[in-house]
């Protein structure tokens, strides 16, 4: 998976699972869920599963259909405590990769460096 894509992933499916949560909890569907926020089933199925982010108009629609403040949704403190340690260890991973991915390119950049010149006489 590319860099770029992955930008936002944690906190997408933080918010996903943080609109099902309270969805459930208001004893909505998601059809009903949908039709309050003026969206289709699969987009709020695609948004719920982190794999969509919703427009700033959504969003507010979301939250007002579930009764909340938008900010409500983007709370850690809303998932549950396996939830979260299952978003930590992806965030977690997502860092390791990174780190790792900038080690060998500075490790590259040093190795390229100290070679010695190649300079016909």
């Amino acid at each position: 998976m590319k860099e770029n894509s992955k930008k936002g992933e944690v906190l997408r499916s933080l918010v996903g699972l943080n609109i099902k949560r309270f969805r459930i909890n208001s004893g909505l569907s998601q059809e009903e869920m949908a039709e309050k926020a003026g969206i289709s089933v699969p987009y709020l199925g695609a948004i719920e599963r982190g794999e969509k982010w919703p427009s700033p108009a959504t969003f507010a629609g979301i939250a007002q259909g579930l009764g909340v403040e938008p900010c409500d949704l983007m709370k850690p403190e809303s998932a549950s405590s396996q939830e979260l340690k299952k978003i930590t260890q992806k965030l977690i991973n997502d860092i390791t990769v990174l780190v790792n991915q900038s080690a060998k390119k500075m490790n590259t950049i040093v190795m390229e460096n100290n070679k010695p010149s190649q300079t016909k006489k």
